[in-house]
């Protein structure tokens, strides 16, 4: 089987450094390439045809997000998890919305790493642990801001699927919503299993975020 291929774009040497010798040291991956700046960045993705790329949030002059948003046009399966020196959640709603995989510390284990690019390349979506509440509780609030375009019309939802699935971006455990909708234990699990399956998504935050992106939250 050939190793997964990662492309890494940051501004910071040390960093690129860092991100190269811990990918290379994970069995089965390897760096195809780094670019220390945007458009070095996207000659090496467009070059390297990666099956992912770990992207600085802020690069000189362009930000990370502008770089995967016109990427996308070119490329739109890549799959991006963004990294950033903090834990700040002020593109984490914008970055996920428009499909990011996955956004993680700079200073992320190798283990954590890992399961990033294995997770996102299975469909998931990996938080660092500090931004994964901000996220839920974000997620209802971007509904109803500027959307991605959205395939809705594409998607039958029952008016009780989207009551369950609004309050899934609302961030509430099951137990939550079937209190709000008196529901029992088999019918929240059929419900959840019921919009994973239409929506194409592994689990709550990601089905939360294709909800949104498709315009299905209000």
């Amino acid at each position: 089987m050939a190793n997964i291929k990662v492309v890494i774009v940051d501004d910071h040497p040390l960093v690129l450094q860092g991100f190269k010798a811990t990918i290379d040291s994970i069995e089965g991956m390897e760096v195809a390439g780094v670019g220390d700046n945007a458009e070095t960045g996207r000659q090496v993705i467009e070059e390297q045809s990666p099956d992912i790329v770990l992207l600085d949030i802020m690069l000189p002059g362009h930000s990370g997000l502008d770089l995967m948003k016109s990427l996308q046009e070119k490329i739109p399966d890549l799959k991006v998890i963004f990294i950033t020196a903090s834990d700040s959640d002020l593109y984490l709603v914008e970055s996920l919305r428009y499909g990011a995989a996955g956004y993680l510390s700079k200073d992320s284990s190798k283990e954590l790493i890992e399961l990033s690019i294995r997770g996102a390349l299975a469909g998931g979506v990996i938080l660092a642990a500090p931004l994964v509440k901000k996220a839920f509780g974000a997620i209802s609030q971007a509904a109803s801001q500027v959307r991605a375009p959205g395939s809705a019309a594409m998607v039958e939802l029952s008016t009780r699927e989207i009551d369950v699935l609004r309050l899934v971006a609302q961030g509430k455990t099951d137990n939550q919503i079937r209190k709000d909708l008196n529901l029992g234990e088999h019918e929240i699990r059929e419900y959840n299993l019921s919009l994973r399956k239409k929506l194409g998504t592994r689990d709550r935050l990601t089905t939360a975020l294709q909800g949104v992106r498709m315009g299905l939250v209000e």
